[in-house]
């Protein structure tokens, strides 16, 4: 009897430490799409539904957010936006961060700063693409302690944005 239960228990150990690993591998590629917006980040985000965002997904550790902003709708705001160039001048002018500030990777221009909310400092990963008709911005933000621990991986997910 002592046999079967201490083997029972055994294979209930096993059986959880299968599950925790299987489940815990938060690591795992996950696709997030708005209309013709998607990136790949991973199955640590939730996403989550927020006013004034298009797509909001968070993580623990990290945030994404995306806004989309059509041609007509810039124009009829009285932008007169000709290029990606042109509407990352715009954001920049309204963000009061300097056109320097401004870099270029891939087919997208991000920029980097930090604010502090409550006493808490948070960095934010600005990136802004063009594809559909439609200006996106996509913005990372973590806690600015943090933020060295998950540069690379901002920059791989802002990699994997496709616009269709």
């Amino acid at each position: 009897m002592k046999i079967k239960l201490k083997k029972l228990m055994i294979a209930a150990l096993m059986t959880i430490l299968c599950i925790t690993s299987l489940t815990g591998c938060n690591s795992s590629p996950k696709n997030f799409t708005y209309n013709n917006l998607t990136v790949t980040l991973n199955k640590s985000f939730k996403e989550e539904s927020h006013s004034g965002f298009d797509l909001y997904a968070a993580s623990e550790n990290v945030i994404f957010s995306v806004v989309e902003e059509s041609e007509e709708e810039l124009e009829y705001s009285g932008y007169a936006i000709i290029n990606l160039k042109a509407y990352c001048d715009e954001i920049l002018l309204l963000n009061g961060v300097s056109s320097d500030e401004l870099k270029q990777r891939n087919d997208y221009y991000y920029f980097i700063n930090t604010r502090t909310i409550s006493g808490a400092s948070y960095t934010y990963v600005h990136c802004m693409y063009y594809g559909s008709g439609s200006y996106w911005i996509c913005e990372f933000v973590c806690k600015t302690k943090s933020y060295k621990k998950y540069e690379d991986r901002i920059f791989k997910w802002a990699d994997s944005v496709t616009i269709k």
